[in-house]
C-alpha cells in the first residue's frame, strides 16, 4: 500500500495536472540550500560527492548541485515532476517511487530531502522512510533533511485564506488558494486551484491533504534509530518562513 505522502504525489493538483507551475509557486531560493548542503559536504571531504536528492520535486535543487560538480540521482513520488527533474537534470538517473518503500542503490555520499517527511503521516511511515534513506548512505555519508517544526507550524496555521496568481503563458493564469489548520498534531491544509484564460475552458480543482511536523525529539529518536549519529539540527536554511528546521545526521563509519 502506498504511503500517505506516495499517494498525495499522485493525487494533489499541485504534483499532478498543475506541475507545470510549481516552480512558478514555490519561489523559496535554491540557493542558500544548496550552499549549506555544498559546504557542509566539503567539511566532510565529501566534495564531490554521490548525491540522491529524494523527492526531488522539479529538480531545481539537484540541478544546482550538479552545477557545484556534484553527481545527481533523482527520485520522486510524481511522475510529473520527476520527467520535470530529469529533463533539468539530463546527467542524473531518475527513479520513480515511494520513499517508504523504494531501495534505491545504495552507498551515496549524501542524501538530500526537503519537506517530504512532512507528508509521512504515520509512525510507521516515517521509521520506513528514514531507514530506507539511511540505507542509501555509504558509511560515514550524510543525510540532509528540511522538515516543518511543530510549534511554529502550529503557530503559522492561522485558517487564513492565502491566494496566489501565477500567469502561465499564452494569456492564462492559475489562481492558487490555500487555508492552512491545526487539529491533533497535524496540519490540515485545504488548497484550490483556478485556472481560466481565453481559450482556455475554465477548470477548478481541490484537494485536502495533512502533515505532520516533527519535534526534535522525535527527530533525534527516529535518526537513532535508523543508525545515524553526530546528529545536528538547526534553524532552516533557504526558508521565507520560520517553521523549518535543517537536520544533518551521518551514518556510522566502517
Amino acid at each position: 500500500m502506498a504511503s500517505s505522502s506516495a499517494r498525495a504525489s499522485s493525487e494533489r493538483p499541485f504534483y499532478a495536472r498543475h506541475a507545470d507551475a510549481y516552480d512558478l509557486l514555490i519561489t523559496d531560493p535554491v540557493g542558500p540550500w544548496v550552499a549549506a548542503v555544498h559546504a557542509r559536504l566539503s567539511r566532510a571531504g565529501r566534495s564531490p560527492a554521490s548525491v540522491l536528492d529524494a523527492g526531488c520535486g522539479t529538480g531545481r535543487h539537484a540541478a544546482a548541485l550538479i552545477a557545484k560538480g556534484h553527481r545527481v540521482d533523482v527520485v520522486d513520488a510524481s511522475p510529473q515532476l520527476l520527467a520535470l527533474a530529469a529533463r533539468r537534470c539530463p546527467s542524473a538517473r531518475a527513479f520513480l517511487g515511494d520513499l517508504c518503500e523504494m531501495t534505491p542503490a545504495s552507498g551515496y555520499d549524501a542524501v538530500t530531502c526537503r519537506g517530504v517527511l512532512n507528508d509521512m503521516i504515520t509512525d510507521e511511515e516515517r521509521v520506513a522512510a528514514v531507514r530506507g534513506l539511511a540505507g542509501s548512505l555509504a558509511p560515514g555519508g550524510l543525510l540532509l533533511l528540511d522538515v516543518r517544526e511543530q510549534r511554529a507550524s502550529r503557530q503559522r496555521a492561522d485558517g487564513a485564506a492565502r491566494s496566489r496568481r501565477v500567469d502561465l503563458g499564452g494569456a492564462a493564469a492559475l489562481t492558487f488558494t490555500a487555508r492552512t489548520t491545526w487539529s491533533a498534531g497535524r496540519l490540515r491544509v485545504e488548497e484550490h486551484y483556478d485556472l481560466a484564460g481565453p481559450g482556455v475552458a475554465a477548470l477548478r480543482s481541490s484537494y485536502v491533504f495533512t502533515m505532520r511536523p516533527w519535534t526534535e525529539p522525535e527527530l533525534r529518536a527516529v535518526l537513532h534509530d535508523s543508525g545515524l549519529r553526530d546528529v545536528e539540527i538547526t534553524a532552516g536554511v533557504g526558508r521565507r518562513t520560520r517553521d523549518r528546521l535543517f537536520v544533518v545526521a551521518a551514518a556510522a563509519p566502517i
